[in-house]
């Protein structure tokens, strides 16, 4: 039996008031309790009456313990999984709107499912069988592989699109509608956010190749669905080890390879679930597809970010830039203690895997730390921006008391000018002068030409005093 299973990471509109499950758990596993039943009455997946074709299960319905956890080593010690909810979908009904397309890996799939994550992302698995599609002639493989590989990304695609819309969406509108005072959901993202574009859309296709040693191609097979795998100069070809079993899985780069050499007659729908052969491989490739994927995202939105901090001017886009940045960086910071939290909780095997898979994907080099590098690029861009705003401000803050100051001189002087002649013409206000002032009696005295010169000569004297202290303090 020879089996193809698509792995895709697609990006949705859905992520998690941050800090929601840990300050109050009570109140955050009930509303996933209660809306179980509202999502079941809306999809049908536990109607009684009629088969569902598709079915949604809530996984974050019930509290978390960190006491206790490690009571087998057999198995995982999360309590609750990492992903919000998951579901299934019947392949009829996919295949059924999506006639227009023919390959081999739509026509033979056996099963779609789904899992929803926080930070905006969801995995979708599907399963095809193809057994007898690379048939019994050597020179005939690697040709239908390469067939078999476009036909599995183009189909990776147009199931991410169709789940999208049959299941995710619906769900995400109903579960927003029940969260009404917005503690759990965060809102839907505005429609003239960049990132709407990318919804419902795969951001890669992976192929997983399950072959049986005993079909008759299956060493062709094994050596060309992973000849692009890179290798160490001395290092012994993958490939080899793979045909002599001395290993029995490769998971390096987008194409996966799994050979099936038990012989206990399961198909690949056990063999990667509980309990089965390679189930630890598939649940660390996933955990990877996840933390790569949700870190992938960030790092392209901070990107995005920087490039628009080159052009912002105005206090609206500096107010954008910020709260993006500042989501951003706790998005960041969640993903990577939630990676750590559950190193610590999993079976030693995924454990294992997990790193190697992280490892050989450079995850820490071209994602995490790049990411922290960004975060504070954005953050000393936005600090330049406020600065060069802030000094716009006091410039123009400068140049309205410079106008003050230079009106309040000439103000001063016509008022000094016309209360001198005043007293000196009015009878009744030399009463309450004690003694005539000189300055008064000589200022009352000047004509108003020299009023006026004197007044611009002294304001021009306060521009050059300012321009000098403005330089001073600019150097």
């Amino acid at each position: 039996m020879t089996y193809l299973r698509v792995l895709t990471p697609v990006v949705i509109d859905h992520q998690i008031v941050p800090g929601a499950s840990l300050r109050d758990p009570a109140a955050y596993a009930a509303f996933w309790a209660d809306a179980q039943r509202e999502v079941d009455a809306h999809f049908g997946g536990r109607s009684l009456d009629r088969p569902a074709s598709a079915t949604i299960t809530l996984d974050h319905a019930h509290e978390t313990s960190a006491l206790n956890r490690y009571q087998s080593i057999d198995h995982n010690a999360v309590d609750r999984p990492l992903h919000v909810f998951s579901g299934t979908v019947a392949p009829q009904l996919i295949v059924g709107s999506l006639e227009n397309r023919a390959g081999p890996v739509l026509s033979k799939i056996l099963e779609i499912s789904f899992r929803v994550y926080d930070h905006g992302l969801m995995v979708l698995e599907a399963l095809s069988d193809v057994t007898g599609y690379l048939g019994s002639e050597p020179a005939e493989v690697e040709q239908k592989l390469d067939t078999l590989q476009q036909d599995a990304v183009q189909t990776g695609d147009a199931l991410a699109r169709a789940v999208v819309q049959m299941c995710i969406d619906p769900a995400l509108e109903l579960l927003r509608k029940l969260d009404e005072s917005g503690s759990i959901l965060e809102p839907p993202a505005a429609e003239d956010d960049a990132q709407v574009r990318d919804f419902g859309r795969s951001m890669w296709v992976t192929r997983s190749l399950i072959v049986d040693p005993a079909e008759p191609v299956a060493e062709q097979a094994i050596r060309h669905w992973v000849k692009d795998v890179a290798t160490t100069e001395f290092a012994r070809p993958p490939a080899d080890e793979l045909v002599d079993g001395e290993r029995d899985h490769l998971v390096r780069w987008l194409n996966y390879l799994f050979v099936d050499r038990s012989d206990n007659g399961e198909d690949a729908r056990t063999i990667m679930g509980p309990g089965g052969h390679f189930n630890d491989q598939w649940e660390a490739l996933r955990y990877a597809q996840v933390f790569y994927g949700v870190i992938d995202r960030i790092d392209s939105r901070l990107s995005r970010i920087l490039a628009h901090s080159a052009t912002a001017d105005s206090r609206l886009d500096l107010e954008h830039l910020r709260a993006d940045l500042t989501g951003l960086s706790r998005r960041a910071e969640l993903i990577i203690l939630e990676r750590q939290d559950l190193a610590k909780y999993l079976k030693r095997a995924v454990r294992l895997e997990l790193d190697a898979i992280m490892s050989y994907w450079d995850y820490e080099q071209l994602l995490e730390t790049p990411v922290k590098y960004k975060v504070g690029l954005c953050n000393q861009r936005l600090a330049e921006l406020g600065s060069r705003r802030a000094a716009r401000s006091t410039m123009f803050t400068d140049i309205i008391l410079l106008g003050i100051a230079m009106t309040s001189v000439l103000a001063t002087a016509l008022a000094l000018t016309e209360f001198g002649r005043s007293v000196a013409n009015d009878p009744n206000m030399a009463v309450y002068d004690f003694g005539r002032s000189s300055i008064v009696a000589w200022v009352a005295g000047q004509p108003a030409d020299a009023i006026l010169v004197s007044s611009g000569v002294i304001s021009a004297l306060i521009v050059l005093v300012y321009l000098f202290f403005r330089r001073d303090n600019g150097s």
